[in-house]
C-alpha cells in the first residue's frame, strides 16, 4: 500500500479512524430500520474506506450482503455484524 509516502498512509489512518465508526453508526441505523436504499449507500461508503486499508475480510462481510439475508438477519445477527466491522476499525486505532 502506498509504498514510501507514510504521510499519506498516516493521514488516510487517521481519517478512517476517526470516520468510519460514524459510517457504521449510519449503515446499523439502515440495518436496522429495515431501509434498503440507505444501506446500500452506506455499505458502498464503507467498502470504499475499508478497500482504502485493503480491510479484506471487513469487505467480505459486506459484500456478501443481499436484501433477502438483510431481511432475515436476527437483531444479534445485525449487532454482530456491526461489531465486527467496528473491531476492523479499531485494529488501526
Amino acid at each position: 500500500m502506498m509504498q514510501g509516502n507514510t504521510s499519506l498512509v498516516d493521514d488516510l489512518v487517521v481519517h478512517f479512524v476517526n470516520h468510519t465508526p460514524q459510517l457504521i453508526d449510519r449503515f446499523e441505523v439502515s440495518l436496522n430500520a429495515g431501509d434498503w436504499n440507505a444501506l446500500f449507500g452506506a455499505t458502498q461508503r464503507l467498502m470504499s474506506s475499508f478497500r482504502l486499508l485493503q480491510q479484506t475480510e471487513a469487505i467480505d462481510l459486506l459484500n456478501a450482503l443481499n436484501e433477502q439475508q438483510v431481511q432475515i438477519m436476527t437483531v444479534t445477527e445485525r449487532s454482530q455484524l456491526c461489531q465486527q466491522l467496528r473491531v476492523a476499525v479499531e485494529e488501526f486505532a
